[in-house]
C-alpha cells in the first residue's frame, strides 16, 4: 500500500490551490461509522487516526478481544472530488488463539452530486464508491476483496444540529465456497453542538450479514468531538451492538488534522 500514499499526495499537489472554502473547520468522518457528504477542501490533506479496543462474548467460546489502530488519509482534489485511503496499520486479536498484523486497506472516491444554495434547507448529497483490497492474512482479514457504494446525505438542521445519513450496497468476498454475498447498509448520525468547540455524536448503524452463516446487525455509537483548533480535532467514545453479531462493547479515541498549502 505504500506506493498509494505518494500517488495520493501527487494528485493533491496537482489539484487547485487553496480557495476560500479551505477556511472551513475540520470535519472528520470519524469517530462514527457514518460518512458525511461533506468533502475535504480542494488543495488540502486530512489525516484521521484512532485506536479502538473491543470485547465480544460468544456462547461456549473464549471472550474475543480486538485492539486496532485506524488511519484514513483524505485528499481534496477538486471542489467536488475527494480521494481516500483507509485501513488498520496494526491489529491485535485474541479468541481461541492470538494473531497480529496489518489489516486490510480500502480505496474510496467521494464525489459531490449536489450542493444547496446559501440559505437553502436542502441537504448536501454525495456518492462514495469504494473497494477493499485483501492485504491482510486470515484471521485478521477475509483474504477476499469487497466492493460497494454509499449514497451520502447530510442535513443542516435548526439549532446547528447536523444529521448524516448513509444508504449503500456492497458485494463482500467470501471463502468456502468462493464468491460474493450482497450487503445492505443504512445509518444515521446526529451531531449536537455542546459548546463552540465540543460536539456530541449519536449514531445508529445497520448492516445485513457479513458472512453466509451470519445475520444482520445494528450498532450504536455515543461519542464526543473537541476541536482544539479549526484544523485539529480530538474524539472519544463507546460503541455497542444492539442486535445481531458484533462486539459487546468497544472504546476508542482519535485525532484528526488537516494540512494545506
Amino acid at each position: 500500500m505504500r506506493p498509494l500514499v505518494p500517488l495520493l499526495a501527487t494528485l493533491w499537489l496537482l489539484g487547485p490551490g487553496p480557495t476560500p472554502a479551505a477556511a472551513q473547520d475540520i470535519n472528520p468522518d470519524r469517530p462514527d461509522l457514518t460518512t458525511s457528504a461533506e468533502l475535504v477542501p480542494a488543495g488540502s490533506l486530512q489525516l484521521e487516526t484512532g485506536i479502538e479496543y473491543e470485547r465480544a462474548r460468544t456462547g461456549g467460546q473464549p471472550t474475543g478481544q480486538l485492539l486496532s489502530t485506524q488511519a484514513v488519509l483524505r485528499a481534496g482534489i477538486l471542489r467536488v472530488l475527494e480521494l481516500s485511503i483507509e485501513g488498520e496499520p496494526f491489529d491485535w486479536q485474541r479468541t481461541d488463539r492470538e494473531a497480529s498484523g496489518s489489516g486490510d486497506y480500502t480505496l474510496g472516491v467521494k464525489y459531490r452530486l449536489f450542493t444547496p444554495s446559501e440559505g437553502s434547507t436542502a441537504p448536501v448529497v454525495s456518492v462514495k464508491p469504494f473497494v477493499k483490497l485483501p492485504t491482510a492474512s486470515a484471521p485478521i482479514g477475509s483474504e477476499r476483496p469487497d466492493v460497494g457504494a454509499l449514497l451520502l446525505v447530510t442535513f443542516a438542521l435548526p439549532k446547528d444540529l447536523t444529521l448524516d445519513t448513509n444508504w449503500g450496497v456492497a458485494a463482500l468476498g467470501q471463502r468456502h465456497p468462493e464468491g460474493f454475498i450482497p450487503q445492505g447498509i443504512a445509518s444515521a448520525s446526529l451531531t449536537t453542538p455542546v459548546t463552540d468547540r465540543l460536539s456530541a455524536i449519536t449514531e445508529l448503524f445497520f448492516a445485513t450479514k457479513e458472512e453466509r452463516d451470519s445475520r444482520a446487525s445494528l450498532r450504536t455509537t455515543l461519542a464526543i468531538m473537541y476541536k482544539v483548533t479549526p484544523r485539529l480535532a480530538l474524539d472519544g467514545g463507546v460503541r455497542t451492538t444492539l442486535v445481531g453479531p458484533g462486539p459487546d462493547w468497544s472504546v476508542f479515541v482519535g485525532l484528526s488534522a488537516r494540512f494545506g498549502r
